[in-house]
């Protein structure tokens, strides 16, 4: 069976300069419910302005709050490099393409922080009939098993490092 996704592909508009970046023999992700991403085959590209939008990307992914860095990155293409392209779209190229180990971690352990919000939230049963109060236990062991992997992300080397250059 085939699934497909609820979102629409993400709009893209390009001007002169951003065309010829698009030339440059990229490969473009493809998938059966999606069209190809052309902020995929830009982030490949050897331009000065979009490695340093890439980095800022990689640097700030784990201190920044995402919906800011998509701004500050849809803003930058469209100044600096001529794209026009929507916050969504930066959204989903952050979260579902990039593979840069910096990145996938930031999202992962946006993800795991949502998770364990839910699930201690979860944890507290209060019965109707008698106001007494009780904890879930398997919603306590789903929270603490989140916080585990939470810490053991704060604790990896690669993480820690990523942290220590802003020190």
């Amino acid at each position: 069976m085939l699934f497909r996704s609820m979102h629409r592909p993400p709009f893209v508009r390009v001007g002169p300069r951003a065309s010829s970046l698009f030339k440059t023999g990229c490969v473009f992700l493809m998938s059966v419910s999606h069209s190809p991403c052309e902020l995929c085959a830009l982030w490949s590209s050897s331009d000065p302005m979009v490695k340093l939008i890439t980095a800022y990307i990689s640097e700030n992914v784990g201190k920044v709050g995402i919906q800011e860095i998509c701004e500050q990155t849809r803003v930058s293409l469209e100044e600096h490099c001529d794209v026009v392209v929507s916050k969504r779209s930066v959204f989903l190229h952050i979260t579902e393409h990039t593979t840069e180990q910096r990145v996938v971690l930031g999202n992962i352990m946006r993800d795991l922080v949502e998770v364990s919000k839910v699930a201690k939230n979860s944890c507290y049963l209060e019965c109707e009939e008698t106001g007494k109060s009780s904890i879930d236990t398997k919603a306590l062991g789903m929270y603490l098993k989140t916080v585990d992997q939470i810490t053991n992300i704060y604790k990896m080397e690669n993480y820690k490092n990523q942290t220590r250059k802003e020190a």
